[in-house]
């Protein structure tokens, strides 16, 4: 009786999800916003690929061969091909030093979203494109225990530690407990999005 209880958890875990078709605005926008807005969103946008907005990006999605987004075929999509390619290879998006690459479930998610049609009606792209009051991310200086300072951007804090990124790109994570009480409150205060 415990294999078949077993079996059921395991067919409806996997059988259940795709059943319900994949929304653009609440399931992939988020992902696109998440890895893909700091290239393409807004009108200076790489390629003029935007996802932050809903008739751009409808321009390209179709079956033509320069299309990034392929309708029904996930496998052939520009998109996917280049999220799915290693964190080292040069054409992997997004580039190793703009952020972390899509994770397995948010890549199966924009695959099966296009695999439906990648329909973007009853979910069109809601956040608007950065204004130019939008800042840039800041460098900012951390503080250690020691007094030893560091300058690098932030990125997110992660359990008991704040990631950071270097100028070079590359991201580390560092013990809350280990900073400053002035870099712990900058950490808590960039977390929370106040400058």
């Amino acid at each position: 009786m415990n294999f078949f209880f077993r079996f059921s958890l395991l067919t409806l875990s996997t059988v259940a999800p795709s059943a319900l078709a994949v929304d653009f605005a609440t399931e992939v926008q988020p992902i696109m916003k998440e890895k893909c807005f700091k290239c393409h969103s807004g009108p200076k946008s790489k390629k003029g690929i935007r996802y932050d907005d809903a008739e751009t990006l409808a321009n390209f999605i179709g079956d033509e061969d320069d299309d990034v987004i392929k309708p029904g075929k996930p496998d052939e999509s520009l998109l996917i091909k280049l999220a799915s390619l290693p964190r080292d290879d040069s054409h992997a998006m997004p580039p190793p030093q703009r952020g972390e690459g899509l994770s397995i479930p948010e890549l199966s998610t924009i695959k099966q979203w296009i695999a439906e049609g990648a329909k973007l009606e009853g979910g069109e792209p809601t956040t608007p494109a950065p204004t130019p009051t939008t800042e840039a991310p800041k460098m900012l200086t951390w503080t250690n225990t020691e007094g030893k300072s560091l300058e690098a951007f932030f990125v997110k804090l992660d359990g008991n530690s704040v990631v950071l990124r270097k100028e070079d790109g590359s991201e580390f994570a560092y013990p809350m407990s280990q900073l400053s009480i002035d870099s712990r409150k900058l950490a808590n205060d960039q977390a929370k999005g106040t400058p």
